[in-house]
C-alpha cells in the first residue's frame, strides 16, 4: 500500500485547485455533480483544510482560509456550493441554494482552524489568525446549524428553528421566530462530526456547555439506533418520533427513497464515531462501533449501501471507497480480527479515482495516526 504521504501528493495533485491567491478542492472532476458546472462546495473546503493541517502544509491552509473567507455567506458560515460561472468569467456562488450552509463543512472547517491555532497560530506575516477566525464560526454555527431544543445538528442554516416565546422554558437562542421549517426536527447523521464537537467544547469556551449538550444528544441517538438496528447501520437522516427519539422515516425526507438506509450520506458515521472514540474511549459509544465493526467483519466485501438490517440494496453490488475506508477505519479501532482483509480490499480500490472517496479514505488514515489532529 503506498505510504501516507505518496497519497498524499496523489490526492494533492488530482483535486487541489487555485484561484489567484486562493485555493479550492475540486470535487466535480467527473462532471457528476447535478449542477454541472459546480466546482467545490463547503464539504470539499472542510476535507481539504483539515487534510491541510493534518500533514501540515500551512501554504495550502491558508489558500483554503482564503476560499472560506471569500465565500462567507451573510450568517457567517461557507457558502454551499460554488460554480465556474463562464457567461461572467468568475467562480460564484450557485444559483439554486448556493450561498445556503451544509453543517458538516462547516464544523470541519472550524475544526481545522482550531488545528491550525495549536499547530502553527497565525500564517506567515500574521495575515490570518486562526482562532480568531474559528470562534466566530462556532457562535455562528450554534446560532444557525443548531437545534437549540434538540440539540440536534440541523441541514444547514436554511432550516429555521423557531424560538420559543419570551418566558417560556427552554433555550431561546440566535434561531429566527415564527420560520419553522418542515426540516426543523430532521438532522443528517453525516454531520455527527463528535470530534468535531468536542474540540469546540475544549475551545470554545463561551458556548462549552452547549457544546457538550450536542454531544449528549448525538451519543444518545446513536445509542438509540443501536437499539432499533443491531448491525449498528445509521440512516442516511433521521427524524424527531413522538417517542421523543430520531428515528429513521419510512419515506424520502430529502434526497431519495434510500435515505432510510446506510447510504451515501451515512457511510461516513463509522469514520467519524471511531475518531471521537480514539480520542475519548467513552464507552457510550462503545457498542454502537463494535456492532458496526461485527457487522463489517461478517462481510465477503463491502457494498455501497446497505438497509439497516444488513442487507445490501439491491442494485450495488458494487464496491467504493467512501464505504470501504470508513468500514476499516472502525474494524482497526475496534482490532477486528479481519481488518487486513477490508484494509486489502482498499488497495484493490486505488484505482478507482474519486473525490469523495479518496478524500474519506486520506482523512481515515491521517485521523487514526493522529485524532487530535495537532
Amino acid at each position: 500500500m503506498p505510504s501516507i504521504q505518496q497519497k498524499y501528493s496523489e490526492w494533492r495533485s488530482a483535486y487541489v485547485r487555485a484561484w489567484g491567491e486562493m485555493l479550492y478542492i475540486d470535487y466535480n472532476k467527473k462532471g457528476e455533480v447535478e449542477q454541472k458546472n459546480a466546482i467545490t462546495c463547503s464539504e470539499a473546503i472542510g476535507y481539504g483544510m483539515l487534510i491541510s493541517v493534518l500533514m501540515k502544509n500551512q501554504q495550502d491552509f491558508d489558500g483554503l482560509v482564503r476560499w472560506f473567507l471569500h465565500f462567507r455567506n451573510a450568517n457567517g458560515l461557507c457558502a454551499w456550493q460554488q460554480i465556474d460561472d463562464k457567461h461572467n468569467r468568475t467562480y460564484s456562488n450557485a444559483p439554486e441554494g448556493g450561498t445556503n450552509s451544509a453543517t458538516d463543512g462547516d464544523i470541519d472547517i472550524a475544526t481545522a482552524l482550531f488545528y491550525a491555532a495549536r499547530v502553527w497560530g497565525r500564517s506567515p506575516c500574521g495575515r490570518h489568525d486562526y482562532r480568531a477566525i474559528a470562534i466566530p464560526l462556532c457562535k455562528a454555527i450554534w446560532d444557525h446549524e443548531i437545534n437549540h431544543y434538540t440539540f440536534m445538528p440541523t441541514l444547514g442554516d436554511w432550516v429555521k428553528v423557531p424560538e420559543q416565546p419570551i418566558g417560556a422554558m427552554g433555550y431561546s437562542g440566535g434561531a429566527h421566530y415564527g420560520d419553522e421549517s418542515s426540516y426543523t426536527n430532521v438532522t443528517r447523521p453525516s454531520d455527527f462530526i463528535l470530534a468535531g464537537f468536542l474540540t469546540f467544547y475544549n475551545e470554545d469556551v463561551e458556548r462549552s456547555p452547549q457544546w457538550g449538550k450536542v454531544m449528549d444528544a448525538i451519543i444518545t441517538t446513536v445509542q438509540h439506533q443501536l437499539h432499533l438496528n443491531p448491525t449498528g447501520l445509521i440512516a442516511d437522516f433521521l427524524k424527531l418520533s413522538a417517542n421523543g427519539y430520531f428515528e429513521p422515516s419510512n419515506k424520502k425526507i430529502l434526497e431519495s427513497d434510500n435515505d432510510k438506509d446506510y447510504n451515501w450520506n451515512s457511510c461516513r458515521v463509522p469514520w467519524r464515531l471511531s475518531v471521537y472514540y480514539l480520542l475519548t474511549r467513552d464507552p457510550r459509544i462503545e457498542p454502537a462501533l463494535r456492532a458496526e465493526s461485527t457487522f463489517f467483519g461478517s462481510l465477503s466485501e463491502i457494498h455501497a449501501g446497505y438497509h439497516l438490517n444488513g442487507q445490501r440494496i439491491h442494485d450495488r453490488s458494487y464496491n467504493d471507497m467512501s464505504y470501504t475506508a470508513p468500514a476499516s477505519i472502525v474494524m482497526w479501532t475496534m482490532s477486528h480480527p479481519n481488518c487486513g482483509r477490508i484494509q486489502n480490499e482498499m488497495e484493490d480500490l486505488e484505482s478507482d479515482k474519486s473525490y469523495f472517496g479518496d478524500s474519506i479514505q486520506m482523512l481515515c488514515l491521517l485521523q487514526a495516526q493522529n485524532p487530535r489532529g495537532f
